[in-house]
């Protein structure tokens, strides 16, 4: 395997591997932008520039996409690299200037301003890392969003910036934005998901046992068609909340316990632990209250595994 040597520290990391991998397993931070590792690197940012040592000459390159194929030296600390990065972040700033992520990274970095005059409000907050055109493509296959224009006027938007109907309003791109540009609201009274600011509304699915939305109608539809499971258990747990999915996962456990408790196959105690506690109505301990019913004997009917039914060693 290639050697990294980076600020002084050598590190082993496999071929094909980044300047980026070999700084993270060496303890040592580069800042980044535009990186996820959900989809392939895009360098968009320039913000992880690191100055690599070529044997006589250096050339800054950028860390979170440089393929490392043999043995290299890099500077992560030199005054290049660091001026390089910071010249990045002031050029940030001005184009996201009331983005409180970048101000924290820029902060880290010991940035706290910018010489350059901010853009418009039409633009603002988002630096065109390319992560939400990226995971929407790459990942979805959707390709909902993308960059349109050119130069300064260039922006990530939706097809003729219009509501997109390829949009399936998961929310991915809201999820890797870095600078949180992109948000998901909840419009409670139409029961509809709206990926802003690209004005994309699709339904909300709504949970069928307490009536909370849990996920887009569309991306329900499209886990559907591609599962494949047991359909009817599958189309019930769907429209369950997560909260309501954990308590029927419960109740399920605790019948298959109750079950194995009177078989023999476990112990009463070990049995008991997965069993809900007991449970009362509105009423407090009167009317309406009802508990777990409590582990009864195993019934001479049912055998230990192994035994059959006349075996008197199998009945109780």
């Amino acid at each position: 395997m290639p050697t990294v040597t980076i600020d002084n520290v050598a590190v082993e990391v496999p071929k094909d591997a980044t300047i980026l991998d070999a700084a993270r397993k060496a303890g040592i931070w580069i800042p980044t932008l535009c990186f996820h590792p959900a989809v392939p690197p895009q360098a968009m940012c320039r913000l992880c520039m690191v100055e690599l040592d070529r044997g006589g000459w250096t050339q800054l390159v950028t860390a979170c996409n440089y393929p490392v194929r043999r043995d290299i030296v890099v500077s992560v600390s030199s005054d290049r690299a660091v001026q390089a990065r910071r010249g990045v972040m002031e050029l940030l700033l001005a184009r996201a200037p009331e983005s409180k992520p970048l101000q924290a990274l820029a902060g880290r970095m010991g940035v706290t301003g910018t010489p350059y005059p901010q853009v418009s409000k039409t633009q603002r907050d988002c630096v065109l890392c390319g992560l939400c055109t990226a995971v929407c493509d790459a990942c979805l296959g959707r390709a909902a969003i993308g960059f349109a224009g050119r130069g300064k006027d260039r922006v990530v938007s939706t097809p003729f910036r219009q509501p997109a109907e390829d949009c399936i309003g998961c929310g991915a791109c809201a999820a890797v934005c870095p600078v949180g540009t992109i948000q998901v609201r909840i419009h409670e009274k139409e029961g509809e998901i709206e990926i802003s600011p690209f004005k994309t509304r699709v339904k909300a699915q709504l949970c069928q046992a307490c009536g909370a939305r849990i996920v887009s109608v569309p991306v329900l539809e499209e886990a559907l068609g591609k599962a494949r499971i047991d359909w009817e258990k599958f189309r019930r747990l769907v429209r369950l909340c997560p909260k309501c999915r954990r308590k029927a996962a419960a109740e399920q456990l605790a019948e298959v316990a109750l079950a194995a408790a009177q078989a023999g196959y476990v112990s009463r105690p070990k049995a008991a632990a997965f069993l809900p506690s007991p449970r009362r109505g509105r009423g407090g301990g009167g009317e309406g209250a009802h508990a777990t019913p409590p582990l009864t004997r195993p019934s001479a009917t049912l055998s230990r595994k192994g035994r059959g039914n006349n075996d008197p060693k199998g009945s109780a």
